[in-house]
């Protein structure tokens, strides 16, 4: 008994086994590739009364930078699809209607039927990775799948920096003019970025849009579509404004809270001291945190912020000076004039407590101007 149950199972599973394959061959028999011999036919646009092809297209990204600022570049990965209907095509393929497919590799399928020929406007290099494939259903619906990676442009903007935002864009164009082809993106974008993970970035959007593009040369003016796919990113500035940020700025607020000790000639060592150990090392920290930050041919928030923590260090440090020169020469003045009413030390600290006040407002003031500016 439980023998005959085991024949009647495998008899099932070599049955099910053998419609399956069946099945497979009766598909491959329907795409013969000997069919593309018909040049005419097969190349030929598939535009039917007079419209242009529409073109679909759904980018699924891997990897999304890194941002090169001194290129104006950044890195892309991602799988781009692109779909349209040739129903000339999929009668040579296929004798019935019946839900046949047909599965090719890019490169077998290179010069055998039309396509819209898609390149990429801002592309500054490509990597090929080989993984084209075309898939041709009977109903005249034709997929193409490939993987782009490399580096496109980009319009950065790096003036806020660590606090800027950016946004990367993808242009991609036909080969033919938008008399024959049109681009339109299959929503919704988000999707588009689902997989994405940054560690120094937030996605902000997603986004993209149809555009018309001129070209012209001396003998020629044509437009052609073109689609732009658009990812919006914010810097998350945690690791500058702790590594760079802070550290500077609570080295020029030491440098100018030393207008609060006394002016006397046994702190004035203290305090030049303590002024101009924060100042160098407020110079060194700069060629320090350089290694961070791009380079580029305009100032950026962290390039000013700099400048104004070195020169607030700066002048703490000739006040001090001056302070000390102009006590030394008073008191030699006094002396020589016999004057025991005037108080230098008095003096010089009322000097000293309107100098740091003004100093600290006129710096605070100065950070809260650029970051509101920039």
């Amino acid at each position: 008994m439980k023998i005959s149950i085991h024949i009647e199972k495998f008899a099932m599973l070599l049955f099910l086994v053998l419609v399956f394959f069946a099945s497979k061959g009766i598909t491959a028999a329907q795409c013969d590739l000997s069919v593309f011999q018909d040049q005419e036919t097969a190349l030929s646009i598939p535009m039917e009364d007079y419209d242009p092809v529409d073109v679909e297209l759904l980018p699924t990204f891997v990897k999304l930078g890194p941002v090169n600022g001194e290129e104006y570049s950044f890195y892309a990965d991602f799988y781009l699809k692109s779909s349209w209907y040739d129903q000339d095509l999929a009668d040579l393929l296929f004798e019935t209607s019946d839900d046949y497919v047909c599965r090719l590799e890019g490169q077998d399928a290179y010069g055998k039927f039309w396509r819209p020929g898609l390149e990429f406007l801002n592309s500054r290099s490509l990597d090929e990775t080989g993984y084209d494939k075309f898939t041709i259903s009977s109903d005249g619906f034709i997929q193409n799948e490939r993987r782009v990676q490399g580096y496109f442009g980009a319009d950065l903007n790096f003036k806020k920096f660590p606090f800027d935002s950016q946004v990367l864009s993808i242009s991609i164009i036909p080969y033919f003019d938008d008399t024959m082809v049109t681009l339109r993106g299959l929503e919704p974008a988000e999707e588009w970025t689902r997989s994405l993970n940054f560690s120094d970035w937030r996605m902000t959007e997603t986004s993209g849009s149809a555009t018309s593009s001129n070209f012209k040369s001396s003998s020629w003016e044509n437009s052609f579509s073109t689609y732009n796919i658009s990812v919006s990113l914010q810097r998350i500035p945690n690791y500058y404004v702790i590594k760079i940020l802070s550290p500077v700025f609570i080295m020029a607020i030491l440098a100018l809270a030393s207008f609060l000790l006394s002016p006397t000639t046994e702190d004035y060592d203290t305090r030049t001291s303590l002024t101009v150990t924060l100042l160098l090392t407020v110079v060194a920290y700069t060629f320090i945190a350089g290694d961070d930050l791009p380079i580029l041919s305009y100032l950026t928030f962290t390039d000013i912020f700099l400048v104004l923590s070195f020169m607030a260090c700066v002048l703490a440090v000739v006040a001090i000076l001056a302070e000390r020169s102009f006590k030394v020469y008073r008191e030699r003045k006094l002396e020589a004039e016999n004057e025991e009413n005037f108080s230098v030390d008095d003096f010089l600290e009322r000097i000293d407590r309107y100098l740091g006040v003004f100093f600290t407002v006129i710096y605070l003031g100065s950070l809260a101007i650029l970051y509101i500016w920039m």
